[in-house]
């Protein structure tokens, strides 16, 4: 029976392989013949600018296409850079202003616009701090400071960025910025962005607009281009709270260099998961375009491919995967896998996540959602065993976060303006400590059994304090700031990989580095990783990232 399937999944491998052909990205040497250099003067960095909202199908644009991007096809029709209030900005190519302050062309409070007659494009810059001091039909400079940036909130404090717009002369028409000006992207993407996953997919064509620089023009006034009959993350299903890791066993990394494995059909498939306790099974979602796609197991050890799991979305499960959960009509629908036993609990609407042992479920009850910048819900924070007994609410405040850290320990977090305070509330002691609060806290992330976190700060008042930090989740833990600043994977409780973040750099490196001992290893040079797209193994042996030079699946084996 086995073999019938296999087979089967050799004959629709070798159809999508006919059905999508063989891709060949552009060479990255192509950004030479892009006419525009970026609108910061200062090179990214926690303490200057990082990449924010990308151009597109992103994530944000299908929660929010209705609320702010109808005109634009429900599409993201510019790019967004994260920066404080203040940022000199710079004209990204020379040029002829067409317009200061025009409120036709949105993007509040104060906007610019720039025609560019070589190139044949506009240039939008939006969310400025004050009104430029230039005059329509000025001229001005590649690199010359134009505007300031600001906040669509008028504060300073909710959302300081740069909103930027690449458009046709006739201004009926957005481009991807990406195509136009010249910067290293994809290592852009490794930080800062504001969700993940990044881009929203659409079942029924699995690849389509799934990278930063594989995006649709927009055309103002057409018909939405994300209405998608089925799509993952499949929000309309419900997200329960994200688990962490569980804790690894891990052996130490050898001093060989990794074995690089390719894996996958060409150009396939952004955001591979990992089996949660069994290394060496990564599953992809790829389907042929007007067909539902599937969910596809590679074993990454032989590099080839075991079976069809069945179609996409994948459910969600318990953080060892020994159950699946849904929501149906405002409950939890529990189902251990092996046995087929099902059961469901009242869970307030909301979808509940299972903890480390499988014995207890949390879940969130939110308010009404409100779009940033106005006032947060009340949210509530409920526990109970697994099949619903003991049901009780743990906290509740506006803007209130939580999930999982162990099988007892839940972490809470709320940001209040730029402030977030993130503290453990233990189940088993009914009793809470804070941990600790910090302004613009980003990338939180629990370490594999939930025994420290690690984040980074940006754009603090004093630079010196900008940078990566870890804290363990123990009352009166003191938060330590690393000696590098990039992009992290725990590779188990006591260790992660990291990249460090060097836009300028024309490759990226990957180093392990343990936090115990502050042991800084670099393991792997000449890498280019698409999207800032990677991941760890359950072993934390293996690592799975998209290849930019192919835009495949590719697994490193330490």
């Amino acid at each position: 029976m086995q073999r019938v399937a296999i087979a089967r999944v050799a004959i629709v491998c070798a159809l999508c392989g006919f059905l999508f052909g063989c891709f060949v990205p552009a060479s990255v040497d192509a950004q030479d013949n892009k006419p525009f250099i970026l609108p910061a003067a200062e090179p990214a960095s926690p303490s200057t600018w990082l990449l924010g909202q990308p151009y597109g199908n992103t994530v944000g644009a299908y929660l929010r296409g209705a609320d702010w991007y109808e005109a634009g096809q429900r599409l993201h029709f510019g790019i967004d850079l994260s920066m404080p209030c203040g940022t000199p900005l710079v004209a990204i190519g020379d040029g002829e202003v067409a317009f200061v302050d025009d409120r036709g062309f949105g993007s509040g409070p104060h906007n610019l616009l720039i025609r560019h007659p070589e190139p044949g494009l506009i240039s939008l810059y939006g969310h400025l701090l004050e009104r430029p001091l230039l005059v329509p039909g000025q001229w001005v400079e590649q690199g010359q400071v134009v505007a300031y940036s600001g906040d669509p909130d008028e504060t300073c404090d909710s959302r300081p960025h740069l909103h930027l717009e690449i458009r046709s002369l006739d201004y009926f028409t957005a481009y991807n910025p990406v195509d136009y000006i010249q910067a290293d992207w994809h290592t852009l993407s490794l930080i800062g962005q504001f969700s993940a996953p990044t881009f929203q997919q659409d079942l029924d064509n699995a690849r389509q607009w799934m990278s930063i620089d594989d995006q649709p023009p927009v055309a103002f006034g057409g018909r939405a281009l994300n209405a998608y009959a089925a799509t993952y993350p499949a929000w309309d299903q419900g997200s329960p709270p994200a688990n962490p890791p569980m804790l690894r066993a891990t052996a130490p990394v050898p001093a060989a260099a990794p074995e690089a494995r390719r894996l996958a059909f060409d150009n396939c498939c952004a955001n591979p998961r990992w089996h949660p306790t069994e290394p060496g099974r990564l599953f992809l979602i790829d389907g042929a375009p007007e067909q539902r796609a599937g969910i596809f197991e590679w074993d990454t050890v032989s590099g080839e491919l075991v079976n069809l799991i069945g179609q996409a979305p994948p459910p969600h499960t318990s953080p060892d995967g020994t159950h699946t959960l849904a929501l149906s009509g405002g409950q939890t629908v529990i189902t251990q896998t092996l046995t087929g036993e099902s059961w469901s609990v009242e869970t307030g609407g909301a979808l509940a996540a299972l903890s480390a042992d499988n014995s207890q479920l949390l879940w969130i009850v939110q308010g009404l959602v409100s779009l940033p910048g106005g006032e947060e819900p009340q949210n509530q924070v409920w526990i109970s065993g697994a099949r619903g007994e003991n049901a009780r609410m743990i906290a509740a405040e506006a803007g209130l976060s939580a999930q999982w850290l162990d099988s007892a320990r839940v972490m809470l977090s709320r940001r209040v303006i730029l402030t977030t305070t993130i503290g453990v509330y233990d189940a088993a002691a009914d009793q809470a400590f804070v941990l600790g609060a910090w302004e613009r806290v980003r990338a939180l992330t629990v370490a594999p059994g939930g025994g420290r976190l690690m984040f980074y700060l940006a754009y603090q008042a004093d630079a010196a304090q900008d940078g990566v930090y870890v804290i363990e989740t123990q009352p009166n833990a003191q938060a330590e700031k690393l000696t590098w600043f990039g992009a992290w994977r725990w590779r188990d409780a006591d260790s992660a990989y990291y990249i460090p973040f060097e836009p300028e750099s024309p490759q990226q490196r990957i180093h392990l580095y343990h936090l115990n001992t502050g042991e800084d290893r670099r393991l792997i040079d000449n890498l280019m990783i698409a999207d800032g797209d990677w991941s760890v193994s359950a072993d934390g042996r293996q690592i799975a990232y998209r290849n930019l030079a192919d835009r495949t699946v590719w697994v490193l084996t330490f």
